[in-house]
C-alpha cells in the first residue's frame, strides 16, 4: 500500500509538471497609438499607448537608434492601473520580473537608446509612454523636414493595428503648408483635423514599420538642426524602392509610383515637342509589322478569342476605347456561357442575375462553329481567373437577392475602388502572360505570330466599325455573331455592332443572340455602365496614387523611406 501511494504521488507530481498552466498567455500587440507633437524649436513631445499581451520576458522596450544629433529624454510610463512608474537613471536589464516592476529607464547605446520598463506581470497590459526628442525637425535649404521611423520592424509580435498622428503646436497641418509620405506599412496617410495621420489598414508582418516623412514650409519651426541640402535630395532617397500604386505587386512592368509620375511628366513634355507622337507611331508599327493604315479588314477572331491578350494588345497599340471595356466583353461572354442570366425589373430595365446559374458550366446554346473559332481561347472557354474574379465582385455587389440591379455595381465599386482597380491590373498582366506562353511576344517585343494576330485584332476592329458597307452582307456567318458582339464590346462599339447585325437579318438576330434587339440594347448599356464604374475606380486610385506620391495624402508605400532617423530593429517584450 505504501509502495502504491508513493507511485501515485510520483505520477501526480509528473502530471502537474507537464500540464500547461491555466494562466498561459499568447503574445500579442493589439494596438499602437502614437501622437507626436512638434514644438516651435523643432523638438517633439511623444505619447505612445501600447495595448499588448505579454506572454514572456520581464520588460518591454522600444528601439530608438540612428539618432544623429537628436537627443532623447523625459521618459515616463504608466499602466492600465494608473500606476506611475519610477524613472531610474539608466537601466539594468539583468533583473527579475519583480525587480523591474513599476520602474522604467533609458538604456543608452552607442548609436541611440532603448526605452525600457518592467511589465510587472504576464498577461494583458496597456502602457502609456511619454518622452521627448530634441532636434527632430531638420532645417533644410528650402523647407523643413521630419523624417522618423516611429515604429520599428522586428517587434516581438506583429501589431494588428498602428496609428501615428503628427501635430504641430501653433499650426494646423494641411496641404497648404505640409506634404506627407508614409513608408513601411500597408495603409493610408491623411490630413485630418489639422494633423497628419498615418494608419495601417492591414496587420503588420515582421518587417513592417512606420516611417513618416513630412515637408514643412519655412517659418513654422526654428530648429537648431541645420542640414545643407534641399528637400528634393531627401525625397529622392526616400523614394528609392517606393511604390504608391499600393496593394502588392502584380508582376507587371510598372516601376515605382515616383518613377511613373516622372515618366508621365517626361511623356507630357515629349508630346508637346512632337516626340511622343513619333514614339507612339513607331511602337504601333513594331507591334503590327506595318503602318496601322495598311492593315485591312479581317473577319477572323484574333488570339484564339482570348480577350485579355486582345485587351493587352489594344492597350499597347493605343486603340483602347478610353475606358475599361474588357469587363463588358467578359460579361457578354459569361452570359453566352450560361454563367449569368438576364432579367428585367418592374420598370422593364435589364438586370443581371446569378440565380440558378453556375460559374463552372458552359452554355449549351453556343454552337459548334463558334466553339471551333474560339477553341484557342484557352481559359476563356474553361476556367478564366479574370472572369471568375469579375463575377465574384458582381455577385458581392448584387447582395442577398443575387440580382445586380441598376447602378448597384457602380455604388459597390465606389466603396471598393482598390479591389476593382487591382482586378484591371491583374487582367492585363494575365493577358501579357498568355501572349508570352503562346510565343506571341518575347520579352516585350511581338514575335511574327504575335504581329499577325495583332493585325487580325486591328483588322477586326476596322471590319466591325462598318461591315454594312460589304457587298455580300449575308456572307457574314451567323455563328460568329456572338463573338463579334463580344469583341465589339471590347472595342467599345458593341451598340453599333448589334445595330448592324440587326439590319442584316432582324429575324436571325433574336435567334442567334438569344435576346431581341431592345433587350440586347439595354444589356449593352448595362455592361457599359459597369465598365464605366471600373474606369472610375481606376481613375480614383490613379488620382490617389499621384496624390500619395506628391505628399497630398492617400495610400502609403510598403517599400522605400530610406534616410530616416530614429528606429532600428526589434522591441517589445524580452
Amino acid at each position: 500500500m505504501q509502495r502504491f501511494s508513493s507511485l501515485f504521488a510520483v505520477i501526480l507530481f509528473a502530471a502537474v509538471l507537464y500540464c500547461p498552466p491555466a494562466f498561459s498567455h499568447s503574445p500579442e500587440i493589439r494596438d499602437i497609438d502614437i501622437t507626436l507633437t512638434l514644438l516651435p524649436d523643432g523638438s517633439a513631445s511623444i505619447h505612445e499607448r501600447w495595448d499588448v499581451c505579454a506572454a514572456d520576458g520581464t520588460e518591454w522596450y522600444l528601439v530608438r537608434g540612428n539618432l544623429g544629433d537628436i537627443g532623447i529624454g523625459g521618459l515616463s510610463v504608466s499602466d492600465e492601473s494608473g500606476l506611475d512608474y519610477i524613472c531610474e537613471d539608466g537601466w539594468d536589464t539583468e533583473r527579475s520580473l519583480a525587480e523591474k516592476a513599476g520602474r522604467c529607464g533609458i538604456l543608452r547605446k552607442r548609436d541611440g537608446a532603448e526605452l525600457c520598463w518592467g511589465i510587472g506581470s504576464l498577461g494583458d497590459h496597456v502602457f502609456d509612454v511619454r518622452y521627448t526628442m530634441s532636434r527632430c525637425v531638420k532645417s533644410l535649404n528650402d523647407y523643413d523636414m521630419l523624417h522618423l521611423q516611429t515604429v520599428s520592424p522586428g517587434l516581438s509580435s506583429p501589431p494588428r493595428h498602428v496609428r501615428v498622428t503628427v501635430r504641430a503646436q501653433g499650426h494646423q497641418l494641411d496641404t497648404a503648408n505640409t506634404r506627407a509620405w508614409g513608408f513601411g506599412y500597408e495603409g493610408r496617410v491623411d490630413f485630418r483635423d489639422g494633423a497628419v495621420v498615418f494608419e495601417s489598414s492591414e496587420p503588420f508582418v515582421r518587417n513592417s514599420s512606420v516611417i513618416v516623412l513630412l515637408r514643412f514650409d519655412k517659418g513654422m519651426f526654428s530648429s537648431p538642426s541645420v542640414q545643407d541640402r534641399d528637400f528634393s535630395e531627401a525625397l529622392a532617397v526616400a523614394m528609392e524602392g517606393a511604390d504608391f500604386g499600393g496593394h502588392g505587386s502584380d508582376g507587371s512592368e510598372a516601376g515605382s509610383g515616383f518613377a511613373r509620375l516622372l515618366a508621365l511628366f517626361v511623356l507630357g513634355i515629349a508630346a508637346m515637342t512632337g516626340i511622343g507622337v513619333w514614339h507612339r507611331s513607331s511602337v504601333r508599327r513594331k507591334i503590327l509589322g506595318m503602318k496601322p493604315s495598311e492593315v485591312g479588314w479581317c473577319r477572323d477572331i484574333p488570339f484564339g478569342g482570348d480577350l485579355k491578350a486582345s485587351a493587352y494588345t489594344l492597350e499597347k497599340l493605343g486603340e483602347h476605347a478610353g475606358r475599361d471595356t474588357l469587363a463588358a466583353a467578359l460579361i457578354l461572354r459569361m452570359i453566352y456561357k450560361g454563367q449569368l442570366s438576364v432579367s428585367k425589373d418592374d420598370r422593364g430595365r435589364v438586370e443581371l442575375s446569378f440565380a440558378g446559374v453556375s460559374s463552372s458550366t458552359g452554355s449549351s446554346r453556343q454552337s459548334a462553329g463558334a466553339e471551333g473559332m474560339t477553341a484557342g481561347a484557352g481559359s476563356q472557354h474553361g476556367d478564366d481567373p479574370s472572369a471568375e474574379d469579375l463575377r465574384e465582385m458582381m455577385l458581392e455587389a448584387s447582395g442577398s437577392d443575387r440580382v445586380l440591379q441598376h447602378k448597384e455595381f457602380s455604388r459597390w465599386a465606389g466603396r471598393h475602388a482598390h479591389e476593382v482597380a487591382g482586378w484591371s491590373r491583374r487582367a492585363l498582366v494575365r493577358g501579357r502572360d498568355t501572349l508570352r506562353d503562346n510565343k506571341h511576344i518575347y520579352g516585350s517585343a511581338y514575335t511574327p505570330s504575335g504581329r499577325a494576330e495583332a493585325r487580325k485584332l486591328l483588322g477586326l476592329k476596322k471590319f466591325l466599325q462598318d461591315f454594312t458597307l460589304m457587298d455580300e452582307k449575308d456572307a457574314i456567318e451567323a455563328v460568329l455573331w456572338q463573338e463579334y458582339l463580344v469583341f465589339g464590346a471590347l472595342f467599345g462599339i458593341a451598340d453599333k455592332v448589334a445595330e448592324q447585325l440587326k439590319e442584316i437579318n432582324p429575324e436571325a438576330f433574336a435567334e442567334v443572340m438569344d435576346y431581341d434587339y431592345p433587350t440586347m440594347h439595354q444589356l449593352i448599356l448595362q455592361t457599359r455602365i459597369l465598365s464605366a464604374a471600373i474606369t472610375n475606380s481606376n481613375a480614383a486610385v490613379a488620382a490617389e496614387t499621384a496624390g500619395s506620391a506628391q505628399g497630398l495624402g492617400g495610400g502609403s508605400s510598403f517599400g522605400g523611406g530610406g534616410g530616416f532617423s530614429g528606429g532600428g530593429f526589434g522591441g517589445g517584450s524580452r
